[in-house]
């Protein structure tokens, strides 16, 4: 079963709602945080979803949690379950588990799996409990890192946790964000490459053109920037000296970002 959607007619979201994030934490370091809260707002506008706390009570929440944990390094999840119209809900924060990808991975790509399945409110990041049990339990069979969702039109949207990029020639190529989840990782390579120079299109991408393709990553908050070798039967150059140096630019942003929170 998987969850679809039209562009013209959007299916309305029901209440209850889970609006969340998963936030990476470094030396006790909430990466990107603001861009994180940022996000949760628009997910809940998207959703029509009111009366959230303000950004500055969540963040205060967000940092005074990680000063009253012992760990250092890992993943949290800020959640927030709103119960009706007028709920105003509390904010859970809790440590997840984590998998991020074993060097081995960086440097051999991994492959991943696509599937006909599309998001409601994709700008919205919002838990959905069918389509994630699908792509997990696909994930689990441990072939596969990742899946890729497909929509009814055969074109490639996102990854089930992650955002996806392309290669071909000098130019990288992602699906647009009106069909994606606006990645935050996503977000700070798109900014990258304005300010290296990397050309960027945000245009559809379709299935039946894989073969077009030199290279393809995908990004998130886990992965980072990790290249792909292999989507179904496709194959790419996981050793592409664009996916490299966009790895590279990344990790130097967010080295730069963790050096300016601890700063005293």
């Amino acid at each position: 079963m998987t969850e679809m959607r039209s562009e013209e007619h959007p299916t309305p979201v029901n209440y209850p709602v889970e609006l969340y994030e998963v936030i990476r934490v470094i030396r006790k370091v909430p990466l990107l945080l603001e861009e994180h809260l940022n996000r949760l707002y628009q997910s809940a506008r998207l959703a029509d979803v009111h009366h959230l706390p303000g950004p500055v009570a969540l963040e205060e929440k967000v940092v005074s949690f990680l000063r009253n944990s012992e760990v250092t390094e890992g993943n949290i999840r800020l959640s927030l379950t709103v119960q009706s119209e007028e709920d105003s809900p509390e904010p859970v924060l809790t440590f997840i588990p984590h998998r991020y990808p074993k060097e081995k991975e960086y440097e051999d790509g991994v492959w991943l799996r696509t599937l006909m399945a599309q998001r409601e409110l994709p700008n919205a990041k919002i838990y959905r409990p069918v389509l994630r049990q699908r792509t997990d339990e696909i994930i689990a069979e441990g072939k596969y890192y990742e899946v890729l969702l497909v929509n009814h039109e055969g074109y490639i949207t996102e990854g089930s946790r992650s955002n996806v990029f392309f290669v071909k020639g000098n130019r990288l190529y992602t699906p647009p964000m009106q069909q994606v989840l606006p990645g935050i990782t996503r977000k700070v390579i798109l900014r990258l490459c304005i300010e290296n120079d990397i050309l960027i299109s945000e245009e559809p991408v379709k299935l039946s053109e894989l073969d077009t393709f030199d290279a393809a990553f995908i990004s998130g908050t886990s992965v980072k920037v990790l290249p792909v070798s292999r989507v179904d039967d496709h194959q790419f150059d996981h050793v592409n000296m664009f996916v490299r140096r966009i790895a590279r630019l990344y990790d130097e942003q967010i080295a730069s970002y963790i050096r300016n929170k601890i700063m005293p």
